[in-house]
């Protein structure tokens, strides 16, 4: 006995084409010979198990059994292959076919994004240290004097003496110096506030009087608006309000209501006193809220 390798004995009525030497069953069983029946499945069912077909039952009468014989289910296919994209452009779009692909903002290939070496969002560069921003580069006076104690021993780092009192949103700043040296006259000082500060400190030896103001809201307000860094007076400022709402740092002896002489008295760019140092044009100032040093270069922690 010979069965299929659905295990089923019987034809799949229905079901399968039937295929044999004979179109004629009766003929080959009067030969005596076993019929051969190829079984091929319907698109959709895998075996003859799955469609479950009702067995035929042998003639009475007869000898012999149905051979039935199911094909082998087909071999699966291998997956089909992926596209291969390359790092080119198609030349049936006229729109695209003159653009260079690491050029176009939006790449539509793999290739293109991996080719691509230049960066979406580039990183921002740091600002390089300059006059104009020296502003932001403030150090801690405390800390300098840690780690230049040898300048502090040889006078090229000086410390100012804690006589001025603060002014001003900004209590931090550095900056190279300006010099001026006047007394009781404010029109020099209003002069240099006008020009571009470039992170400049300003440093107005105002001879230590307690007379009158020679600094008052509208120029801090001028040098504000032109960049400097700050305003060191060896004398009084007034509009103090004023002064404390602007973003510039401001030392003074103090306040007084009275204003200056509008005479334009005094010298630029020379060397001066104050609070027990000699400054000159050119040094750096750094100033907190421990004190004001002054350094005859730029220096760094």
């Amino acid at each position: 006995m010979e069965f299929g390798s659905c295990g089923i004995r019987g034809k799949c009525r229905g079901l399968c084409a039937k295929s044999s030497e004979d179109s004629s069953p009766a003929f080959a069983r009067r030969r005596g010979q076993q019929e051969t029946l190829t079984l091929t499945l319907l698109p959709g069912i895998t075996s003859c198990a799955r469609a479950r077909p009702r067995p035929r039952p042998r003639p009475r009468g007869r000898s012999g059994w149905w051979v039935i014989r199911c094909p082998p289910p087909p071999a699966s296919s291998p997956p089909p292959l992926l596209p291969i994209f390359t790092n080119t452009i198609p030349t049936s779009d006229p729109d695209r076919a003159n653009h260079h692909p690491q050029s176009d903002p939006s790449p539509d290939w793999p290739g293109q994004i991996a080719a691509d070496p230049t960066p979406r969002n580039p990183l921002p560069r740091p600002r390089a240290r300059t006059e104009s921003n020296m502003a932001a580069l403030p150090l801690a006076t405390a800390e300098v004097c840690d780690a230049n104690a040898h300048l502090i021993m040889n006078g090229e780092l000086r410390a100012l003496q804690p006589v001025f009192q603060v002014y001003g949103r900004r209590q931090v700043f550095a900056g190279p110096i300006v010099t001026l040296k006047v007394y009781e006259d404010n029109v020099l000082v209003r002069e240099f506030l006008e020009e571009k500060g470039q992170g400049r400190v300003l440093v107005v030896d105002g001879g230590g009087s307690l007379r009158c103001a020679i600094l008052g809201g509208n120029p801090v307000q001028q040098a504000q608006n032109n960049g400097w860094a700050g305003i060191v007076v060896n004398g009084c400022i007034r509009d103090v309000d004023e002064i404390n709402g602007c973003d510039i740092g401001v030392r003074a002896l103090n306040s007084h209501p009275m204003k200056a002489n509008k005479k334009g008295i005094g010298e630029k760019h020379v060397p001066v006193t104050i609070a027990g140092t000699r400054i000159c044009d050119g040094e750096w100032l750094y100033a907190d809220t421990d004190g004001i040093l002054i350094s005859r270069t730029e220096l760094t922690v």
